[in-house]
């Protein structure tokens, strides 16, 4: 399972990368991406993209470019799902808080019967 700053950097990748085999990215442009609400260093960004490769979702080639590290990206057939999977799960909490609301409401009728009958 991703954390918070895996699944922010994973969408970012994804909408950046979804209809081409590859694509160049820099580290600069993952951290402008995740501002303002994270605010990610070099070496975080570093970890979150080898973390996310780790997990099969993408596959990387560091690059050099005028001396400034570039990553080449390409999704893996985990990472190019991605967006199918978040809907999934959407759908599946959705699911579970709508059912956890109607077993509440007919615990509370099933309750204000029981209390009139007794």
């Amino acid at each position: 399972m991703l954390s918070f700053k895996e699944k922010k950097v994973m969408s970012f990748l994804y909408k950046k990368c979804k209809d081409k085999k590859s694509c160049l990215i820099s580290p600069t442009e993952i951290a402008d991406a995740m501002l303002p609400k994270y605010d990610l260093e070099d070496v975080e960004i570093e970890d979150l993209v080898n973390g996310l490769e780790l997990d099969n979702y993408i596959n990387v080639i560091n690059s050099d470019s005028n001396g400034k590290l570039i990553y080449c990206i390409s999704l893996k057939q985990k990472g190019k799902a991605f967006e199918r999977d978040k809907k999934v799960q959407k759908k599946q909490w959705a699911w579970w808080v709508s059912r956890t609301i109607i077993l509440a409401i007919i615990s509370f009728i099933v309750g204000i019967i029981l209390k009139a009958i007794f």
